[in-house]
């Protein structure tokens, strides 16, 4: 089974073909806002921007930074920890394709009708 093909420009993104951030911020949330909360704890992103250097909010780039729970889907509380992560020099991937993991070329379902 494979992918639908009308997705096929969107699933063969590559890094060149998207706006890339100059910094990203996480943040450590907690699920402790109710009662029932069941505790989880984790690194959650915050922010992601371009041009940082700067506030102005038309440079955030679109990323998924709901204040949910992975675990319960509670609203979680982002704590006082939060980092700041520059993207290196260096982007090459931190696993190797064919020796730490199998790379299969994307199938795609026949054209729709």
């Amino acid at each position: 089974m494979g992918f639908p093909r009308k997705f096929k420009e969107l699933l063969e993104i590559e890094l060149s073909d998207v706006d890339r951030p100059d910094e990203a911020w996480l943040t450590y949330a907690v699920c402790a806002t109710e009662k029932d909360s069941c505790g989880w704890g984790g690194w959650m992103l915050e922010d992601i921007r371009k041009n940082a250097d700067g506030n102005d909010p038309s440079l955030v780039l679109p990323a998924f930074c709901e204040q949910v729970c992975p675990r319960c889907g509670k609203e979680t509380f982002r704590t006082g920890a939060t980092l700041k992560f520059v993207p290196s020099s260096d982007q090459s991937g931190r696993l190797v394709p064919g020796v730490d993991y199998e790379e299969l070329p994307i199938e795609y379902d026949e054209d729709e009708v």
